[in-house]
């Protein structure tokens, strides 16, 4: 959903500036396919998941004229990243993708008076991400705002263990696990969040770009050795930095 959201965004924002553009769709024309967590290598290959936004794939100009020659394709990498948050710090496209607010009965009531949400991505992502955002890091952001927040939600789309529950609930009132629920959920939760502690994924960073009012703390690397000049369009969109305890 967060690769979606990214080159819709790009989409809409370009044919604003008066450009031609066209979507290629033809990944969609896979079947979904979801990885093995712990194959290397293996990812998962995903169905259209823009629906709830009520956008189908009729929604954008499919590229079906034109072959790859006579177009200049942007593909994942600095360009696409730096053009999906330009887009998605537009009021006029943030407005495109509203929701509702998070689904009924999936949090308790007192919820409603804020929370902080901590997105752990992990799943699929374990078999190709470069780096990782360690479950410390998680554990110490979340310790630094209890007391300020009562409330904890944690988002994950693999099954949180434990002990993982029971370190990152320490000093807060009531703690929510949401990891079996599907991605629009999770996206309503985090763009409803009050303070948002995003993983390195896209789909951290479209739900801190398209929730203007939380607090959001990003992580600082987001990729391996290699890949690090990716990062550059978020952390120009940043401000501030947390500094680290003593290791």
């Amino acid at each position: 959903m967060g690769a979606q959201i990214i080159s819709a965004a790009i989409y809409w924002y370009l044919k604003e500036e008066g450009r031609e553009v066209f979507a290629d769709l033809s990944y969609f024309d896979g079947e979904e396919r979801i990885a093995t967590v712990g194959n290397k290598g293996e990812v998962s290959h995903w169905s259209w998941q823009l629906d709830p936004f009520d956008l189908s794939r009729s929604s954008f100009e499919a590229a079906a004229p034109y072959s790859r020659r006579d177009v200049e394709l942007i593909e994942d990498g600095p360009q696409k990243l730096m053009l999906g948050v330009k887009a998605l710090r537009q009021p006029w496209v943030q407005n495109r993708l509203p929701i509702a607010g998070v689904p009924a009965g999936v949090l308790p009531a007192d919820f409603a008076n804020g929370y902080l949400c901590a997105h752990v991505r992990r799943g699929d992502y374990v078999n190709v991400a470069s780096h990782l955002v360690s479950d410390r890091e998680f554990f110490e952001l979340a310790g630094k705002f209890a007391g300020l927040m009562k409330h904890l939600v944690v988002v994950s789309d693999s099954p949180i263990e434990e002990a993982f529950r029971k370190r990152i609930s320490e000093g807060y009132e009531q703690v929510a696990f949401l990891d079996d629920v599907d991605a629009y959920t999770s996206h309503c939760v985090m763009r409803t969040a009050r303070i948002l502690v995003c993983s390195n994924s896209q789909f951290s960073l479209i739900a801190a770009l398209l929730n203007p009012q939380a607090l959001v703390v990003l992580p600082k690397q987001w990729f391996g050795a290699k890949d690090r000049a990716i990062e550059a369009p978020i952390h120009e969109a940043c401000g501030f930095q947390i500094l680290r305890p003593n290791e």
